[in-house]
């Protein structure tokens, strides 16, 4: 039996299949010592060859013995917890762009460049200004934030107080501004604030009915942007602080108009 076929008879008795090309060579390269050694005493090629493997022993309970030290299960645990996270890496990757530029309802996706401009808070705010008829009679700033679980809710651009003329006289104001709900799970919808407690005071003493305050979503992608509404603020008040609370946390913005001063 030559070394050849000895190693192979060997390694086929391993179940831990990936380490079968090193275990061969180290054999190879073991009996091909052995035999150099035998052919310094003048041994021919061929008989130094098959007395090497011979000295080697049975080559399947060669084979046995090294399947039991080379256990398989090691290695086919991390191979498996490998494409485990390959996959998921994947459908997480899968899942966020196609939050950031799919479509819902059987749409074709959008352009990215729409969708984009779609998380632009100024693109925003003026084709929302534009769409309601609206006009803007005074602007302010924005501050605050919190977490409510994996959600961070932070402000994003001015807030506007707006007038909408109606029909007859149904003219009505309303206060309106961004805020950011940034998740770090592709995964995850937009942050559901319809099911949470909102208050709204004001620097004149007004607490305002929930009824009065209202949310939209621009989209669902890992960065959601909203849309928050108070409708007839008080026209003499300059600040407002909305409060957004839950057992998984609370988040606080304050509106300073024009002429307000600023906390």
């Amino acid at each position: 039996m030559y070394r050849r076929q000895f190693c192979e008879i060997v390694t086929r008795q391993l179940r831990c299949r990936w380490e079968a090309p090193a275990i061969r060579q180290e054999l190879s390269d073991h009996i091909q010592d052995h035999q150099a050694v035998l052919m310094a005493t003048g041994m021919d090629r061929d008989a130094a060859e098959e007395a090497a493997v011979a000295a080697m022993g049975d080559p399947q309970e060669l084979g046995r013995a090294l399947d039991l030290a080379h256990s398989p299960w090691p290695w086919r645990l991390y191979h498996a917890a490998l494409t485990a996270a390959v996959l998921l890496f994947g459908l997480a990757l899968c899942l966020g762009l196609s939050n950031l530029f799919g479509s819902t309802s059987g749409l074709p996706p959008k352009d990215p460049r729409v969708a984009l401009a779609e998380q632009d808070p100024e693109y925003i705010m003026e084709q929302y200004v534009r769409s309601q008829g609206d006009a803007v009679i005074d602007t302010g700033t924005v501050t605050g934030g919190g977490d409510i679980g994996p959600y961070s809710l932070s402000p994003v651009g001015e807030a506007l107080l707006l007038f909408r003329p109606g029909n007859g006289g149904d003219a009505s104001t309303h206060l309106a501004f961004l805020v950011s709900s940034l998740h770090l799970q592709p995964w995850l919808g937009a942050l559901v604030t319809d099911n949470l407690p909102c208050t709204v005071v004001d620097d004149r003493g007004n607490n305002y009915d929930p009824g009065r305050i209202s949310f939209l979503y621009t989209g669902n992608s890992p960065r959601d942007l909203c849309r928050v509404f108070l409708e007839e603020p008080d026209p003499d008040a300059r600040q407002f602080t909305f409060t957004l609370a839950s057992d998984r946390g609370i988040a606080a913005f304050t509106v300073t108009l024009e002429g307000g001063e600023a906390p």
